[in-house]
């Protein structure tokens, strides 16, 4: 049996490439030849920091071609370049029921649609934050979900987009990619320039994507009376302490937003299915209403990947968008 490379994370932290027998597919499956896998830096750096009693396989934004079919697949073939949730691995074997294998258009670039999965989440994030015609929207954590998300509510008409995070080199890339207004998360000033740039009104609604609750008190200082705020963040089991006392009186709406729990299929009542906020992703990207090849700072190999996490982790005015090439 052929082997195959992996990334692993062992439970004292060391990350490492290991060999694996490369499995074949099953029935209604697919053997898919990795090409390249996006880092999901909010979820693969928060389980690295959590107590583990087992190896971790980290990735789960992968494109890759199909070499081998498994009986009763229908609609795919093998050379068919593929997006799927597959780990940061040489091969991986997915199903392709939706929304577990989308295609990728011919006009889309691998390293750029192997944010797809990774998109999805931040399509979902924005659709929670149903930001209206001339509100006020505040974004803080602009990785590459945030990021996304600033594109995606750019298109909505908000009266101001604000990026708030800690790295200077990614306000600047969420002012290039259609945020109206940045802030820099340590400036003690920023509730004033909030009132300022909000005209006293205060802000419509908040899209959370850095993962640090910390911030989500202040999140309550800037929101106006009826105010929305979106976790979207991979929040880790931090806990945070918040005087409800302002919450209540603002009468604030808080709410999860966690893309798996979107339908793998639509219906009537929810047509925003997994397979939709992907097959959209890679549709806005051909057509350029996205623009993600701007976001990718990084391309690497596999035996990198402890350069990578550091990168992500230590070096956020260089690192943004990172890839595993295989």
């Amino acid at each position: 049996m052929a082997e195959g490379r992996r990334i692993v994370v062992r439970s004292d932290g060391r990350i490492e490439v290991e060999a694996y027998d490369i499995p074949s597919p099953g029935r209604g499956q697919v053997l898919i030849e990795t090409i390249c896998t996006a880092v999901s830096a909010g979820t693969e750096l928060g389980v690295q920091e959590q107590a583990r009693s087992g190896d971790y396989h980290p990735g789960y934004s992968n494109v890759g071609r199909i070499v081998e079919c498994g009986a009763g697949v229908d609609g795919f073939s093998p050379g068919d370049r593929v997006l799927s949730f597959g780990n940061h691995a040489s091969h991986v074997v997915s199903g392709t029921d939706s929304p577990y294998l989308i295609p990728v258009p011919d006009d889309v670039g691998s390293d750029e649609g192997a944010f797809g999965v990774i998109g999805s989440v931040s399509m979902h994030g924005a659709r929670k934050a149903n930001a209206a015609l001339g509100e006020h929207v505040l974004v803080t954590g602009v990785g590459m979900v945030g990021q996304i998300v600033v594109q995606l509510l750019a298109r909505t008409g908000a009266e101001t987009l604000i990026a708030m995070d800690l790295s200077s080199f990614r306000l600047e890339v969420a002012l290039q990619h259609g945020a109206t207004h940045t802030l820099d998360a340590r400036a003690s000033d920023t509730a004033d320039a909030i009132r300022d740039l909000t005209h006293g009104r205060g802000i419509d609604v908040a899209v959370e994507a850095s993962g640090y609750p910390d911030v989500i008190p202040s999140l309550v200082d800037y929101s106006r009376i009826g105010g929305r705020i979106v976790l979207l963040g991979s929040i880790w089991h931090r806990p945070v302490t918040l005087d409800l006392m302002p919450f209540h009186e603002k009468e604030i709406t808080m709410m999860g937003c966690h893309q798996p729990k979107c339908p793998p299929k639509g219906n009537s009542y929810y047509p925003w299915s997994q397979e939709y906020n992907r097959r959209t992703f890679l549709h806005w990207i051909a057509d350029g209403r996205l623009r993600i090849a701007d976001l990718i700072t990084h391309r690497l190999a596999a035996d990198d990947a402890p350069t990578a996490y550091q990168l992500l982790r230590e070096e956020r005015d260089r690192a943004l968008g990172v890839l595993f090439a295989f």
